[in-house]
């Protein structure tokens, strides 16, 4: 079929070979040739057929050898033509001028633009190819994505970019695959449509207005069938009616629907299109106002409110100042009569007192009531404290500060929230201004403390100190309290505990340093014991159990100190020496015994940690006692009496019972092996040695 296509199309008849007649049979050839154009390939074979047939007609005139042949079709050139860089140029002169694309360097944008910098150094210009006479390409070389799955070549699909095909052909160079794109464009044939009958443009018709008026007048009436039924409410009954009837009358119905005067009713929609959009403009500024008006009442409301409350503050304000006046008043009376030095502060001021803590509780710092009490508490206590004898009457003042307080502001004082629960005090990074009340005891009633602590106060007698710090210590503010505590009484302290001597000091450390404990505290005097601790243990260096002394001054601290510091003290200094005692001087003798030594030691019974006395007491006694009793049970049997054995027994636990280490383990354990030594001997046994 391919070769009879063939012939039709160039023209010719197969019949002068065929003897007269065409022959459709289906030869290799057709198979080929239907094969290679189902996959794309049919121009290209016809392409190389054509090659191949101008190869046959040269190999015809050249014969097989290679005399004629080869020259029929090599074209030699030689160097000198080929490289002439004027044919070249006259060449590139000759191809069409390509344009850059419009991306053409626009990536430069974005970097340094080396690369087109360097060819501009090298003669190039913008929209000229590459090379010496400008007969490279123009654009960069672009890419084309190749379908996904898809094999090289497959039916015929070409990698080449359109500005390829296009720089190509520019240079004269045209390939393959673009000749068959050629051959297919001109083999394809151009479907005619000379036969068809276009279809004409409707030509546009205009009415007019006075037509339209006219079909609408001269309109016949529809069919009784197809009427439309029509509820007339625009007289004074609702009434049923249809078109035609709308049509003959008058009614407001049939003028509104009617088409007549479009020019009026176009007016009256703009009319009514601009009185829309003005209501609409006054609904907007209503609710603005309105919005307005409502933040102006607020406004109005919170001015009014804070007039009420500043004028409830001025009357205040009033009402304070005439309690000022009474005051200043008072006091002047009192100062000019001398009942400063009968009088105290709550018989003076007391009733004014009353009435600020009663009327003003939540405002006495805002109002500065303090301020007021301090001005007429200050005299009186400074006259007053010019005759104080601190150390005979610690107490005094302390009654009337407790009982107005809450007058006396303090930097220290709890802030209280709206239920009355106190909560934390804000940091801040200034430092806060003393208050009245601070200012007034630090420079009157602490300058007299201190001199009688520094003057008159004996170390060994701390009770009137210590009663004057635990009275006044929740009236105080605190840094005048820690004023007194770390400049004042821990320094005078400190000095008396390195004087003291454990060996000659006839009163005992504990009797003038336990009271300060409950003002003090522990922590506060942890270093003051660890330097007590220091000089008993120099002491107890040559000190021997038999001597009490020791357990009566350590006795005191076993609840200041702490377990730890007690347990180490003990098994340091006085282990070791309850050790030696048990060691070497006592002895377990059934027809003498002697207990002091173990007396001396179990002296120790209260101090010393019960896992160390229990081990204590199994080196040292449990191992003596058993071997006393295996030589006393492995003698001959004439010469042993069981019933002093077993008296003997009982009467050592008798005497554990009587310290009530009789429930503990490792003493019961001990006996326990004592007893049955005591009943393997009775029964005969031998005696195993513990």
């Amino acid at each position: 079929m391919g070769r009879r296509k063939g012939y039709v199309d160039d023209g010719d008849d197969s019949s002068d070979e065929e003897g007269g007649r065409i022959r459709f049979d289906i030869t290799d050839q057709d198979l080929e040739e239907e094969a290679e154009g189902f996959y794309g390939q049919r121009h290209k074979r016809k392409r190389f057929a054509d090659d191949s047939d101008e190869d046959e007609e040269m190999g015809t005139r050249g014969g097989l050898g290679m005399g004629a042949s080869i020259s029929a079709f090599t074209n030699f050139t030689t160097a000198s033509a080929s490289a002439e860089p004027s044919k070249r140029a006259e060449e590139a002169k000759k191809r069409p001028a390509a344009q850059p694309s419009a991306d053409f360097a626009k990536f430069s944008q974005h970097t340094t633009g080396f690369g087109q910098r360097m060819l501009e150094k090298m003669g190039w210009k913008s929209g000229q190819g590459l090379g010496e006479a400008g007969a490279g390409i123009v654009n960069p070389i672009e890419t084309k994505l190749r379908p996904a799955r898809m094999g090289m070549g497959f039916r015929g699909f070409s990698e080449k970019t359109d500005e390829q095909k296009r720089e190509a052909r520019r240079q004269g160079h045209v390939d393959d695959e673009e000749e068959d794109e050629d051959v297919e464009m001109q083999e394809a044939p151009v479907k005619r449509e000379a036969w068809k009958r276009k279809a004409r443009k409707p030509k546009e018709r205009f009415r007019t207005a006075a037509a339209i008026l006219a079909e609408t007048t001269n309109e016949k009436p529809q069919p009784a069938s197809s009427q439309q039924k029509v509820i007339d409410m625009t007289g004074p009954t609702v009434r049923e009616v249809t078109l035609a009837e709308l049509q003959k009358s008058d009614s407001p119905t049939w003028l509104a629907t009617t088409t007549r005067l479009p020019e009026l009713r176009h007016n009256l929609r703009l009319i009514v299109d601009l009185a829309k959009g003005d209501l609409e403009n006054l609904s907007r500024d209503k609710q603005s106002n309105a919005l307005r008006a409502r933040s102006v009442e607020d406004e109005c409301n919170a001015i009014r409110t804070r007039m009420k409350s500043e004028r409830e503050r001025q009357e205040k304000v009033h009402r304070v100042k005439d309690m000022a006046i009474e005051l200043k008043k008072i006091s002047k009376d009192a100062l000019a009569t001398g009942a400063y030095d009968q009088a105290n502060i709550t018989a003076l001021f007391g009733h004014v007192f009353e009435q600020m803590e009663t009327n003003y509780a939540n405002e006495i710092a805002a109002l500065g009531l303090d301020q007021l009490v301090v001005a007429v508490w200050a005299p009186i206590m400074k006259f007053k404290t010019a005759h104080w004898d601190v150390l005979a009457d610690p107490t005094w003042g302390a009654a009337d500060v407790k009982k107005w307080r809450r007058l006396l502001v303090s930097n220290d004082d709890e802030i209280l929230d709206e239920t009355g629960f106190p909560v934390p005090r804000p940091r801040t990074a200034e430092t806060p201004t003393a208050t009245p009340y601070e200012t007034m005891m630090n420079t009157v009633w602490l300058v007299r403390v201190r001199s009688a602590i520094n003057n008159q106060w004996d170390i060994r007698d701390p009770d009137p100190l210590v009663q004057l710090l635990e009275t006044w210590k929740p009236l105080l503010p605190r840094f005048i309290f820690e004023n007194i505590v770390n400049q004042l009484v821990l320094p005078k302290i400190t000095r008396a505990v390195g004087d003291w001597d454990p060996r000659n000091d006839p009163e005992m450390v504990h009797v003038w340093i336990h009271p300060w404990l409950p003002v003090l505290e522990a922590w506060r005097l942890g270093d003051l014991f660890t330097t007590i601790r220091h000089k008993l243990a120099v002491v107890l260096r040559v000190w021997h159990p038999s001597d009490e002394s020791a357990l009566h001054i350590i006795t005191p601290w076993k609840d200041v100190w702490t377990a730890q510091q007690m347990e180490t003290f003990l098994v340091k200094s006085i282990l070791p020496k309850l050790t030696r005692v048990l060691r070497d001087e006592f002895m377990v003798n059934p027809r003498d015994q002697q207990l002091d030594p173990l007396i001396w030691c179990m002296a120790w019974k209260d101090l010393v940690p019960e896992p160390v006395l229990s081990q204590l007491i199994e080196n040292e006694f449990f191992r003596k006692w058993l071997d006393v009793l295996y030589k006393w049970l492995t003698l001959s049997r004439d010469r042993v009496n069981y019933d002093e054995v077993r008296e003997w027994y009982m009467w050592w636990r008798q005497v554990f019972e009587s310290y009530g280490l009789d429930d503990n383990k490792t003493v019961s354990g001990c006996f326990r092996k004592g007893l049955d030594m005591m009943a393997a001997a009775a029964n005969g046994q031998p005696v195993a040695r513990s």
